[in-house]
């Protein structure tokens, strides 16, 4: 269905102090609309605010509480009188093997990730309704393919991944006038991998190949005016999937050679380090983490996934030059005695 233009909407982005949030915020208010940022407040919401310039209002928030959800979007209508679209980008992570997994961790990645976007998309969905508007949940290409030290947040992916495939049936059956996209992002270097709860006594790091957030930032807001059913970030995302499908074995395999040393640096840290787990550490972090000599400025594979008119163009053009190459094979074959 057709969309209202950006520059007219109103946006929600939670977890929009630091990461992909706070570039999805940020691009989205620089093309014209009025932001809604969404954290559980701190140095960091203050600072996006800041950046975001007069159109752009904070709100201090948890969203694993569904009452602070339904605070999120009165506080938007209240100050824009609408919401167009809600992005649902809140997440928190522990890097410790499944087996060893405190309950008290693994609920809480739980009620943040997956319970606080079922639950924004609840509060959220009237005032969608009334606009005709998108909810965008932002997963993960790890929705599809659990890694070792990642269980909390594999599961909690996966559990959206599925979660609003149901919901997006339901209202094309019911006929509620809300798309849903859920985003599939490889590897991005962001502050998360600095505030993570971890106990493998060194750095995380994101697996390779890295992405810095902006460019994908930019395939988040296109889908807030261009709704995609599933939208993978990143050629290392699209490659997984495919992996996943094609062989989970050869994945398995992959995994118990690099699964660890793949996802943390030579740095030591030290287990308890400070985490924003419970609650928001201190400081203004940005939206780029620590690998930006490391990470990638651009992704053509998601720049193609964007225009699909190029990728449909291409596609018909190698059909056809295939078509011709077979049928001057076939005359040359005929014409021989």
């Amino acid at each position: 269905m057709r969309k209202t233009p950006l520059p007219k909407q109103v946006v929600v982005v939670t977890g929009a102090s630091a990461g992909l949030g706070r570039a999805v915020a940020r691009l989205a208010a620089r093309r014209g609309a009025c932001v809604v940022a969404v954290s559980r407040g701190g140095d960091g919401l203050d600072a996006t605010i800041r950046e975001l310039g007069p159109n752009a209002v904070g709100v201090a928030a948890d969203v694993s509480s569904f009452d602070e959800c339904h605070r999120i979007v009165e506080e938007a209508v209240d100050r824009f009188g609408r919401i167009d679209t809600f992005c649902a980008n809140a997440m928190v992570t522990v890097y410790r093997e499944a087996r060893e997994l405190a309950p008290e961790e693994l609920r809480r990645v739980l009620d943040v990730n997956f319970m606080g976007g079922v639950q924004c998309y609840w509060a959220s969905l009237p005032r969608l309704t009334e606009s005709r508007g998108t909810f965008v949940q932002v997963a993960s290409a790890l929705s599809y393919r659990g890694i070792p030290l990642q269980a909390a947040y594999c599961s909690s992916k996966a559990a959206l991944r599925t979660f609003f495939e149901s919901a997006r049936v339901e209202h094309q059956k019911h006929g509620i006038p809300v798309d849903i996209s859920v985003i599939l992002p490889g590897a991005i270097n962001t502050p998360q991998f600095d505030t993570a709860r971890q106990y493998i006594g060194k750095q995380p790091q994101p697996v390779p190949p890295i992405y810095e957030p902006e460019p994908f930032a930019a395939g988040v807001v296109h889908c807030f005016e261009h709704p995609i059913r599933e939208l993978p970030l990143g050629w290392g995302a699209q490659k997984l999937l495919w992996g996943q499908k094609l062989s989970p074995r050869a994945g398995d395999f992959v995994l118990r050679r690099n699964g660890w040393k793949g996802q943390h640096t030579n740095e030591d840290k030290p287990v308890g380090s400070p985490d924003n787990l419970f609650e928001p550490l201190p400081g203004d972090k940005g939206a780029r983490g620590r690998f930006s000599g490391t990470s990638r400025a651009t992704t053509l594979w998601t720049s193609l996934r964007l225009r699909r008119i190029l990728v449909g163009t291409a596609v018909v053009g190698v059909g056809l030059a295939s078509m011709g190459s077979t049928t001057g094979r076939a005359r040359t074959l005929v014409r021989k005695p």
